[in-house]
């Protein structure tokens, strides 16, 4: 356990270099396989939630759920592009997402 917690303190030591040079911050997206959100991926989540709902103008909570959902159906249809592999040559098509306001009242999601 203690070697790859000192990969992780290295891996995290040449993150901070390199985006020191180039004024950049960078936060890996590091997902469990059972669900589960690591410290620095759930406080993106959070603070892209904030943004967003700010944006759109709509309740935090229902923007984070939105979030939430679209975040586990991503990861689904990637799960099972790797199982089955994909369908065409091309790949899929990037899909343009529903509107949250439009998702929050089909899913009778009340304030």
């Amino acid at each position: 356990m203690s070697a790859l917690w000192k990969r992780r303190q290295a891996d995290a030591r040449n993150r901070k270099r390199g985006t020191k040079c180039e004024h950049a911050s960078f936060t890996p997206l590091v997902l469990s396989a059972c669900g589960g959100l690591a410290t620095g991926a759930s406080t993106f989540y959070k603070r892209l939630a904030s943004l967003l709902a700010e944006k759109w103008e709509q309740p935090y909570s229902i923007t984070i759920s939105w979030l939430r959902c679209t975040l586990s159906f991503s990861l689904l249809r990637s799960a099972i592009q790797c199982i089955r592999g994909a369908r065409s040559r091309c790949g899929l098509a990037a899909k343009n997402l529903p509107p949250v306001d439009l998702v929050s009242a089909e899913a009778n999601i009340s304030l």
